[in-house]
């Protein structure tokens, strides 16, 4: 059961008792967002959904040690002569060092099981890491001697192990814009009534050149990873990952982002954490952290209050704000101005997100601290509406933090995390982009990726590229998502997907031979050939699209994902 199980079943209920067109009818009256989602709320109840879910889905998984065991027996079998999977190994371990009750030894088990597996994958730093761990978890002085015979050879061997890649030190091309220096000062917003928002530059960009570099105003883990990356740098540091104190789906890579965590967005979740894993998506799910991370910014509800309803901060932007006197409650008055297309979506959207948002707001409200900061009925009036409005914009405006594309592997095991970006917001879709983003943790890095003349627009993709999607999939998809029909250079002119590409004679090639060093995630050779590409894309710009070019773009995406340090550890190993 999701949400949108919930959702579908009270809809197909309403329509078999004949109750569809009244229930739509006065939903559609209502004008203010709380009022669409108490009355949306009142049939959840009426009709026992709240009842039902809350029978059948948990909402905060308790530590247990005999979890904890069955978890770290199934990581020994993995880790076993036989299997030596140690990556399976190592999250299974996670596992049961989040499952396992405080002050008991099969924490610290846990632990050194850990470090068993990271001195025979010769991470000997890391090993140490864990047998300290280990200790402080009050480690049993009866299995001390494997502790300590492990700590004594990963002495002796630690000048074995290579130092771990440092990410290539980027810089913007351009001096930095006056007002918001992460971006080159070449870029400018511009406004129409049939694009909306959108940046242009004012002077040539070549391909490779760096344009920006924006941290989110927040991120969110994606659920499969939270066994392998911190909750709240998002970092892949499953070598060293300790658990939250309280629940079995959250851990992280220090002391520091553990405090961060429960000082902020966690002390929220953290009651109702596995109800939010299971009942909803990434989208549902960087929408809550931005309405939590807003609440958490400002001392009161009321200043909040306050501060969304002034004039000065509706629709604002990034390049509205001054980035060198920037605040916490400035850096949000982008995010809050975000385009929520209400006007644009049918009764029927806007009544399945008001079962999205009754449901949130429900368990949130009744099972975490939220509600002592609400107070009264205003308060958690315009919680809703709130929420109600993150919901909207979180599909359109929110993105995915991903890594470089695997072999064999599926864009959810690409993507780790989701973030909220207020610049990037700004950046219209093309089925055939003119830039890339690539990520260093959740610093997004954008990346001219063809040639783009003074006074063009700059174009992102929304993962409906030209190349890898058919015309038909990329519309519907545009459209059930974004709420446009895409009018790219990508439609308008049809371009083949990637495996009817001309192959033209007068374009070189300059992907031979490299492609093995590349797969092989070769850092020195990426730092040596990126430019390479650059020059060979901005060269032969014009003879876009055909088959050299799509090869060389994937091996200068190939190449940035590599300096940045963007590669999955698995795939380095």
């Amino acid at each position: 059961m999701d949400v949108y199980d919930v959702s579908d079943d009270l809809i197909k209920k309403l329509q078999d008792w004949k109750l569809i067109g009244i229930i739509s009818g006065k939903f559609n009256e209502l004008k203010e967002n709380h009022r669409k989602v108490d009355f949306v709320m009142r049939a959840l109840i009426d009709f026992k959904y709240i009842e039902k879910i809350f029978l059948n889905v948990t909402l905060r998984e308790d530590k247990c040690n005999k979890r904890s065991v069955e978890f770290r027996m199934l990581g020994n079998e993995q880790f076993s002569l036989k299997n030596r999977n140690y990556f399976q190994a190592l999250e299974l371990y996670n596992k049961s060092i989040c499952y396992a009750e405080p002050n008991s030894e099969h924490l610290s088990i846990g632990y050194a099981n850990r470090s068993a597996v990271l001195f025979e994958w010769k991470r000997y730093r890391q090993c140490l890491d864990n047998i300290k761990l280990a200790r402080q978890a009050n480690y049993p002085a009866r299995l001390s001697h494997k502790l300590d015979k492990r700590e004594r050879d990963c002495q002796q061997l630690l000048d074995q192990q290579p130092p771990d890649v440092v990410p290539y030190e980027f810089k913007l091309s351009f001096e930095p814009h006056a007002q918001v220096p992460f971006i080159a000062d070449c870029l400018e917003l511009r406004e129409t009534a049939a694009e909306g928002r959108f940046v242009v530059t004012n002077r040539d960009l070549a391909v490779g050149d760096l344009v920006s570099v924006e941290e989110p105003f927040c991120s969110t883990l994606l659920t499969p990873m939270r066994y392998i990356r911190c909750a709240t740098c998002k970092r892949e540091n499953y070598l060293t990952l300790i658990p939250c104190d309280s629940c079995c789906s959250t851990m992280f890579c220090s002391e520091e982002c553990k405090s961060i965590a429960m000082q902020t967005y966690h002390r929220y979740e953290c009651p109702i954490i596995d109800f939010l894993n299971r009942m909803f998506n990434k989208i549902h799910c960087i929408a809550l952290r931005t309405t939590l991370v807003a609440l958490n910014i400002f001392p009161s509800i009321e200043e909040l209050i306050d501060f969304c309803e002034q004039e000065q901060n509706q629709d604002k932007c990034a390049f509205d704000l001054n980035y060198n006197e920037l605040t916490p409650e400035e850096h949000y008055r982008a995010i809050h101005g975000l385009v929520t297309n209400q006007h644009l979506r049918s009764v029927s959207d806007l009544f399945q997100r008001s079962v999205v948002c009754a449901v949130l707001k429900h368990f949130i409200i009744e099972y975490t601290p939220v509600k002592e900061y609400l107070g009264g009925e205003e308060g958690v009036n315009f919680f809703t509406d709130l929420l109600f409005r993150h919901l909207q914009t979180s599909p359109s405006n929110m993105h995915g933090i991903d890594l470089v594309e695997q072999v064999n592997e599926t864009k959810d095991d690409q993507t780790h995390s989701s973030g909220a970006y207020a610049f990037l917001s700004l950046i219209n879709h093309s089925c055939a982009p003119n830039t890339v983003r690539i990520y260093e943790g959740t610093k997004a890095y954008m990346f001219v990726l063809r040639p783009i003349k003074a006074g063009n627009v700059l174009y992102d993709n929304y993962g409906a590229h030209f190349a890898i999607c058919s015309k038909e999939q990329r519309l519907k998809r545009l459209s059930l998502q974004y709420r446009f029909d895409c009018k790219c250079e990508g439609c308008e002119l049809n371009y083949p997907m990637f495996g009817m590409m001309p192959h033209k004679a007068t374009v070189p090639s300059v992907t031979d031979d490299t492609e093995l060093a590349l797969s092989s995630y070769n850092y020195d050779f990426a730092v040596s050939n990126y430019r390479k590409y650059c020059d060979f894309l901005t060269q032969y710009g014009d003879d876009y699209p055909c088959e050299q070019i799509s090869s060389a773009e994937e091996c200068l995406k190939m190449a940035l994902h590599i300096m940045a340090d963007a590669v999955p550890l698995k795939a380095k190993m």
